[in-house]
């Protein structure tokens, strides 16, 4: 999820745990709640240091974790206390703290990305895959019943009742990922695929937009559903093109157009190739990172040969691949070089090492 998307579920949480008698203001609980909920999301500083290292393990790492997030809370709390000077809010302001913190890890775990919950004594990081990380729907839901619940008279059954109407849409996401699911299957059993792995993709605009994907052993097959086949949501405005673009590839179950894709490439040569640079050293954190690996091109320009792999999760019809880390090298004797393809750009890259 986004930054303030938290931030404001954080604040509707407190919000709806305010009890009756508080050593701290209303005012008081929504920023700290609001803070303290988008503080796990400082782990981005680790973008700067190293983009690759920050994608495969500091992102949703051990400031998402809830076995760490205790200590977040008292050192969120310890904060407030040394700030105003007010240590008898110190306990209030703690668990004020630790209920944003936890709002943040369980908004993120119904993303795809997989949250290290248990950071750092496991790697391990589920993903439920309910909602796109950005969802405006969500977003509005959350701000409105914040907003309701500061006009209303019993600020706390507002806010609860804001929760419990996230909740029923949260889980209306889960049954629609288990319709895209179905439609991923019958494709699988229609095509005559043996043993496929099936997987579904939360995507923007709309709840009822998911990527299919069946995997069978190196080919993935891909398409994109409107699970009810209405209209794109985005005006037909000059500016706002490239977006209905976009949202014009999601087709209803009945209109659905399958691709295939080669996990390494078209030819022999592109296989063989993305094959030995996946498996070097240098190129173990995007391994960790990739669950769905592609070769996503290999560009040949200006006598350099660049080879670029992606992460199918998070690539959107339409526009460039998301994350593109891949190697680059000039002549056929030097060693290849680590570089990343900068978001929505082809012509933009950084080298990493």
């Amino acid at each position: 999820m986004d930054t303030v998307t938290h931030a404001l579920l954080g604040a509707l949480v407190a919000q709806a745990a305010a009890p009756r008698r508080s050593r701290l203001s209303t005012g008081e609980r929504l920023v700290l709640a609001g803070t303290a909920a988008a503080f796990p999301d400082v782990d981005f500083a680790g973008f700067l240091i190293d983009p690759l290292r920050f994608l495969a393990d500091w992102h949703q790492g051990p400031t998402h974790s809830l076995l760490l997030m205790p200590l977040w809370a008292l050192v969120l709390g310890g904060g407030f206390v040394w700030l105003t000077g007010r240590r008898s809010a110190f306990v209030e302001a703690t668990l004020v703290c630790a209920l944003a913190l936890t709002s943040h890890i369980v908004s993120d775990l119904i993303t795809v990305y997989g949250t290290a919950i248990l950071a750092p004594w496991s790697d391990w990081r589920p993903a439920l895959g309910f909602t796109f990380v950005m969802d405006p729907l969500f977003t509005g839901l959350v701000g409105l019943a914040l907003l309701l619940s500061l006009r209303a008279r019993s600020l706390q059954w507002v806010a609860r009742a804001g929760l419990i109407a996230l909740c029923g849409y949260v889980g209306n996401q889960a049954l629609l990922r288990e319709q895209a699911l179905n439609l991923a299957e019958l494709h699988a059993r229609q095509g005559g695929i043996e043993n496929p792995e099936v997987a579904v993709l939360p995507q923007p605009f709309s709840p009822f937009n998911w990527t299919l994907l069946v995997i069978d052993g190196d080919r993935y097959h891909r398409a994109q559903a409107n699970l009810v086949g209405h209209r794109p949501p985005v005006p037909d405005l000059i500016g706002l093109r490239p977006l209905r673009a976009l949202a014009e590839s999601y087709r209803s179950p009945t209109e659905l157009r399958w691709e295939s894709l080669d996990r390494w490439g078209a030819t022999e040569e592109q296989r063989a190739l993305a094959q030995e640079l996946w498996r070097r050293r240098d190129f173990a954190p995007f391994r960790r990172f990739a669950v769905y690996p592609s070769l996503s091109s290999v560009d040949l320009r200006d006598g350099e040969t660049c080879v670029w792999f992606t992460d199918l999760r998070y690539d959107l019809p339409t526009l460039p691949d998301t994350f593109r880390y891949g190697f680059c090298r000039t002549t056929p004797y030097q060693d290849w070089r680590l570089h990343r393809l900068r978001y929505l750009r082809d012509d933009s890259r950084q080298p990493l090492r």
